[in-house]
């Protein structure tokens, strides 16, 4: 079985350059997502599974790993949706990657600011072969810390393809231009870890199936979900948030759920 050092030595050095044309930008800005057709090489998709996979089965030290992301904090977990939050942390190489690197000129291109100027962490999420959940509506900035402002975007990579059977995303166009929506609790629980918008119009909502290699670029407020996974096979996914130092508020939105949950998180660390 690999191990981190055997792969770090084997990480790929060919360099890749994606494209940005303009309508790509204008698209991003009037529906709030977009997708850039290649960010990387098949070598680093390749790489990157690698790591991925022993990243998700807890062999290095540290990592951030929560293998349900659809049940409490301290509750025993199954294999079915996980995730690993902020990888790089444990990582560091990957922030030497294509995809760190490209991700971060796509996002300063976009948010009109310079690279060195960006703010970025990273977010693997793992969907087990016929896992009948689905990620409920959400946006990023509901999970933030509502005493700040955000001008920021996701990029999200696919690292097994994206389709409606696998569970790929779905976006509501111009969602990003009404605000962060009131979120609730995953199950009514602050210590679970998901939140959710209730009673959304679906009626405009678009699937966003990604190629492997290709990714998806969201806005920190477009409203998003991910269907089960059907297929006979892992949908395994990375994404870097990329951002611009956020801005105090001298007030902080309303955002009640945001404090419910860091009460339940501290409270948590306190037992553990």
């Amino acid at each position: 079985m690999e191990t981190l050092d055997q792969l770090i030595r084997d990480m790929p050095t060919r360099e890749f350059e994606p494209e940005l044309p303009a309508s790509t930008i204008e698209q991003f800005w009037e529906e709030g997502f977009t997708r850039i057709e290649r960010i990387t090489t098949d070598e680093e998709i390749e790489w990157l599974r690698r790591l991925y996979d022993v990243m998700m089965r807890g062999e290095v030290e540290d990592t951030v790993l929560i293998r349900d992301v659809m049940v409490r904090l301290d509750e025993p977990r199954g294999d079915r949706v996980s995730q690993i939050i902020k990888p790089e942390l444990t990582v560091p190489a990957l922030k030497n990657t294509l995809f760190w690197r490209n991700g971060r000129k796509l996002a300063a291109a976009i948010l009109d600011a310079e690279a060195d100027t960006l703010e970025g962490w990273g977010h693997m999420v793992r969907k087990a072969p016929h896992d009948d959940e689905v990620l409920a509506w959400h946006q990023d900035e509901g999970f933030w810390d509502p005493q700040y402002d955000y001008r920021a975007l996701a990029v999200w990579l696919a690292l097994d393809p994206a389709t409606e059977e696998s569970g790929c995303m779905t976006f509501r166009p111009r969602s990003h231009k009404q605000g962060v929506q009131h979120h609730a609790l995953g199950a009514g629980d602050p210590a679970v870890t998901y939140l959710e918008i209730t009673n959304v119009d679906e009626s405009d909502a678009q699937l966003q199936p990604v190629p492997v290699g290709s990714v998806s670029i969201h806005h920190c407020r477009t409203m998003h979900k991910s269907g089960p996974n059907k297929s006979d096979h892992v949908r395994r996914a990375y994404v870097n948030e990329w951002q611009l130092p956020p801005v105090r508020r001298e007030t902080a939105y309303d955002r009640p759920w945001w404090f419910a949950r860091e009460a339940a998180r501290r409270e948590l660390e306190t037992q553990s």
